[in-house]
């Protein structure tokens, strides 16, 4: 079947993209990386700007916050020291008309009274309960048709 001839090996050609398409990729490629740099640099800059506008926003809440709570400090220790003061005076006034009083004033008396319903018990008697009539047996005992247990199935 060979008739002495000898096998010869394949010729392989590779046959890969032709250089106008390699150009072509690499020009692409080189056009999105250079949109990606602008954009992310866009990006940057907008985001560096948001941070700094809350950064300005977050100190000058907290300057006026601080002067909220020096203005409140300052109010609620005058209302303190009113207080202090209308306490003292207050205290000073009970004092006064405490020691006008006299020191037996002051008098307890008890009463005994019947309770308008008075609530009474009665000893407590057993009833008279009926033996129970049920009696179950321990034989075995054959069931009877019906007999067992209607679990309504």
């Amino acid at each position: 079947m060979c008739l002495g001839s000898q096998p010869q090996a394949p010729n392989i050609e590779y046959r890969g993209p032709s250089e106008d398409d390699i150009r072509r990729n690499e020009e692409s490629l080189a056009a999105y990386q250079t949109q990606m740099e602008e954009s992310q640099a866009a990006f940057q800059t907008s985001l560096q700007a948001q941070i700094d506008a809350a950064n300005a926003e977050t100190e000058r809440l907290q300057s006026q916050y601080a002067e909220d709570l020096a203005a409140a400090q300052t109010a609620s220790q005058g209302k303190v020291d009113d207080a202090t003061a209308a306490g003292s005076a207050k205290a000073a006034a009970a004092s006064q008309q405490s020691s006008a009083q006299q020191i037996g004033a002051l008098t307890v008396s008890t009463q005994e009274t019947e309770a308008a319903m008075p609530q009474t018990t009665e000893s407590t008697v057993k009833k008279n309960k009926k033996p129970k009539s049920l009696k179950i047996s321990t034989a075995g005992v054959a069931n009877a048709l019906g007999a067992g247990v209607n679990l309504g199935i």
